[in-house]
């Protein structure tokens, strides 16, 4: 592989049935994508560190000091290891500051926070905070009072 830019982080949106991860530089550009049908509930066979091995096993060999930080349902009580909610109106500093990083045999992983809202039936999202994060940095102007759709198996409407 040859990259004219180069990479500042291992981004993962690992989700119930599929794992897909892009290498990225600091501007947020997608250097690389790959995807696998390897969700929480699909692993291959030696489970998390399998997958995460089999998706970027060569990008960690060849920059091993890149971050690598995963968002979706591997954060869940079903995933590598739950992380808990950070309760909204959340900002991106919340949301960092709930981020939890462990070694989990492989490497340090960084697994973000899934957004809840509670009320009278508490309403969440796990993976969807970190595309509206990505959203907010391309256009800062979606900060104003907008209101996103969020496709996907469960798809999101979410207001900022």
């Amino acid at each position: 592989m040859s990259l004219a830019a180069s990479p500042a982080v291992i981004a993962l949106d690992w989700g119930t049935s599929s794992l897909r991860a892009s290498l990225m530089d600091r501007d947020g550009h997608v250097l690389e994508r790959r995807a696998r049908p390897w969700g929480i509930q699909h692993l291959p066979e030696g489970g998390f560190v399998a997958a995460l091995h089999g998706i970027a096993g060569d990008w960690r060999d060849r920059w091993p000091a890149l971050p690598v930080v995963a968002a979706g349902m591997v954060g869940s009580r079903g995933g590598w290891r739950e992380v808990p909610y950070v309760r909204c109106p959340a900002d991106p500093a919340a949301i960092a500051a709930g981020l939890v990083a462990f070694d989990g045999g492989c490497g340090t992983l960084h697994l973000v926070p899934g957004l809840i809202q509670e009320g009278g039936l508490p309403d969440v999202m796990r993976g969807e905070e970190a595309q509206i994060l990505g959203a907010l940095a391309t256009d800062p102007a979606l900060a104003d009072g907008s209101l996103l759709v969020l496709p996907g198996t469960h798809s999101k409407w979410a207001r900022v």
